[in-house]
């Protein structure tokens, strides 16, 4: 009945299947009335996943018997264990397409295409396979996308894999038209995996199952030399691995489309200012979204530190980093969220003095060399700002704090905000920072956007600060 319709528009063929505009039985029976026709593959492999989906309720087994060429236990393995698919680009000469493979664990071996090397994959995995190809093609890259898609149903969409493997799981390496596939990939937006990226399909499968990735971050908020910018990622890379597994971040970059640094040339302006603010904040949510664990260092101003701390919020692990000649991890998050938050009523590493009287509270945040005071008193005077002013300071070590203390010096800034917010009235808080960007970002992660107000950068120029951010808005912008 429509045997015309599969041999000369297989792509309506298909869509009336799919919309159940052509029942299964109908779509079996007109298949195997016509054998030979251009479109075969692709429409057996439709046909199956339609008895996956409609769950072969209602066909006669002498007719799957006759589809399957007499493996009627497929049917059975299909509706009990599921199917998994993978792409994979074919080429010819120039041209090329993604194919897809469906891989069904099965008591028998099953192919719908000649194929010279299933029993490798079968052996490389463990058990038997059904495979059903939606494409005809030559050669053996099938087979890395095939053996994956045996292992783990963790495969993401955006993803095709090519290279031949051996017994031992291992890809084979061959460039014969990898760059044509490579094209053919990004025509359809995917990207392609094979032996550049990993040398055996076990370490893709163990990268799909694994949980969380430690991702070296590096970011930016003031133009730098790409050599530097590159010099400077090596080191922190370096720095992580000593602690931390990373043999999967390039993995991982490629994979999730994640670049490996941040970098905003200048911020010359307030829209400047948000933007790179916008801009930072996805960049670290996407790592975070793809299961990654930032391993953070910023370059920039601690205003902007404090308000992606704030953007970012408390929810996720990461660890954040500090460079003193080569970089060390700070403030380690990976282990319990809280402990940056938790507030205390006594302070082994701060102290903090209250100065006038007003509506609105300033906290001077002096852990660094630069002393804040003078001009935060002359920027308050000089915009007429009515607020009480909350000094912070280390009890020693001014511009030299011990690295070791900076997560507990993180949450000691907490517990003094809170408890001075707690004792009395703010209908504002500012902040002026003069303290490294590691602990910026750490306290703007524990403060959060519950209280009005703004957050302040020095302009070095004419000894004055400037508002880059008002806190309510910074999770809204």
């Amino acid at each position: 009945m429509f045997g015309n319709l599969l041999k000369n528009d297989p792509d309506s063929f298909i869509e009336l299947l799919n919309s159940d505009q052509i029942h299964l039985d109908e779509a079996i029976k007109s298949y195997l009335k016509n054998k030979d026709f251009k479109a075969k593959e692709r429409i057996f492999y439709e046909i199956v996943k339609k008895m996956y989906l409609k769950k072969v309720k209602n066909i006669s087994e002498e007719l799957l018997s006759k589809f399957f060429d007499g493996n009627i236990e497929l049917v059975f393995d299909l509706l009990k264990n599921g199917y998994v698919e993978a792409k994979f680009p074919i080429v010819k000469e120039e041209y090329g397409k993604i194919a897809r493979v469906m891989v069904i664990k099965s008591e028998n071996s099953f192919s719908n295409v000649k194929l010279n090397k299933l029993r490798v994959i079968e052996n490389v995995v463990g058990h038997r396979l059904a495979v059903i190809f939606d494409s005809k093609f030559v050669g053996n890259s099938f087979m890395l996308a095939t053996a994956l898609a045996a292992l783990t149903s963790k495969i993401p969409i955006n993803l095709a894999f090519s290279g031949e493997i051996d017994e031992e799981g291992v890809i084979k390496k061959n460039l014969d038209g990898f760059s044509i596939k490579e094209r053919v990939c990004s025509e359809n937006n995917l990207k392609l995996i094979g032996a550049f990226d990993v040398s055996n399909v076990f370490e893709l499968k163990e990268f799909f199952e694994e949980e969380n990735f430690h991702i070296p971050v590096l970011m930016f908020f003031r133009k730098e030399e790409e050599e530097y910018i590159n010099f400077s990622y090596e080191k922190l890379f370096k720095s992580v691995s000593k602690k931390y597994p990373v043999r999967f971040a390039e993995l991982f970059e490629k994979v999730y489309d994640v670049k490996k640094f941040f970098v905003t040339n200048e911020l010359s302006s307030l829209e400047k200012w948000k933007k790179a603010l916008k801009e930072a904040k996805a960049f670290l949510l996407k790592i975070i979204s793809n299961g990654g664990i930032p391993h953070v260092a910023i370059v920039g101003p601690s205003a902007m530190a404090m308000a992606l701390g704030i953007a970012i919020g408390l929810q996720n692990p990461l660890v954040i980093y500090h460079k003193q000649d080569e970089y060390y991890p700070v403030i380690d998050l990976t282990d319990n969220l809280r402990k940056i938050k938790n507030i205390k009523d006594s302070y082994e590493y701060l102290k903090y003095t209250t100065f006038d009287e007003g509506k609105d509270c300033a906290y001077v945040i002096y852990l660094a060399s630069h002393n804040p005071f003078s001009s935060v008193i002359k920027f308050l005077e000089n915009n007429s700002l009515d607020s009480k002013i909350i000094l912070i300071e280390p009890i020693e070590n001014k511009g030299n704090l011990s690295i070791d203390t900076w997560g507990k010096i993180v949450s000691e800034l907490m517990s003094i905000t809170q408890n001075v917010l707690y004792d009395n009235y703010c209908e504002n808080v500012f902040f002026f920072l003069s303290c490294p960007v590691a602990i910026a970002l750490g306290f703007g992660m524990a403060f959060g956007d519950f209280a009005k107000g703004g957050i302040f950068h020095y302009n070095k120029a004419d000894d004055s600060y400037i508002e880059v951010f008002k806190i309510e808005r910074i999770r809204g912008d």
